[in-house]
């Protein structure tokens, strides 16, 4: 019985990562944008739910994201994506602690390099605390894959979700920036946009490096 459940947990997590895979594959920001468009006066209502429930598929943020500028602009792109990516990770982080901890665990070994497994396993309040920050400051480092894992922590969820917001903050900006100048690639302000990116990469970049020069940061996440 025990072995049946299991196997069904297994499977049930297969498919909703296949799904969301295909998803990820098949849905554009410009469809999103439309399909949200429909909702009329619920739009922001209708993002927020997508962004708090599609990253839990493994569905790309960036797309989510970047639909988000499309459609909301800058500073409303940015606050609405904000509020979902929070909910998000308080989703994903309850999921991974209560919900499927053994199919989330074989997971994060599968995808997360064993340094920063071992990281995850050696928390600590106030280093537990930098290094999620900067992991989410990261934009080459899985957001989706972060959520579950600091889940399996022993971090309080307080320290989680503050570290969480303060974290998210310029990745989020960046990209909301990008679909808002997304609708003429050839002005300054969208190469401005793209520019922003690419620098937030290499400063997050060197800081993962300086803070922790033993993960690699660059080569060792998958």
């Amino acid at each position: 019985m025990k072995i049946k459940k299991t196997m069904m947990k297994t499977g049930a997590l297969t498919a909703v990562l296949l799904l969301g895979c295909y998803l990820g594959t098949c849905v554009s920001p410009q469809e999103l944008q439309t399909a949200l468009q429909k909702l009329g006066s619920w739009a922001a209502i209708g993002y927020v739910g997508l962004f708090t429930l599609l990253p839990a598929v493994f569905f790309p943020v960036a797309v989510l994201a970047l639909a988000g500028g499309l459609l909301f602009g800058l500073w409303l792109g940015s606050l609405y994506t904000f509020i979902g990516a929070i909910l998000n990770c308080t989703l994903m982080f309850f999921l991974a602690r209560y919900a499927g901890r053994k199919q989330v665990e074989a997971l994060i070994r599968k995808k997360l390099s064993p340094v920063w497994q071992k990281c995850l396993q050696d928390l600590n309040s106030s280093g537990g605390f930098l290094l999620l920050v900067v992991l989410r400051l990261i934009p080459a480092v899985p957001y989706n894959l972060i959520n579950y894992a600091f889940g399996l922590s022993a971090m309080k969820y307080s320290t989680y979700i503050l570290a969480s917001c303060i974290g998210i903050i310029p990745g989020t900006f960046a990209f909301i920036n990008i679909g808002d100048k997304a609708m003429d690639v050839t002005s300054p302000d969208f190469w401005i946009a793209i520019g922003f990116l690419l620098l937030l990469l290499a400063v997050t970049a060197l800081l993962g490096r300086r803070l922790y020069p033993q993960n690699k940061t660059n080569g060792e996440v998958k």
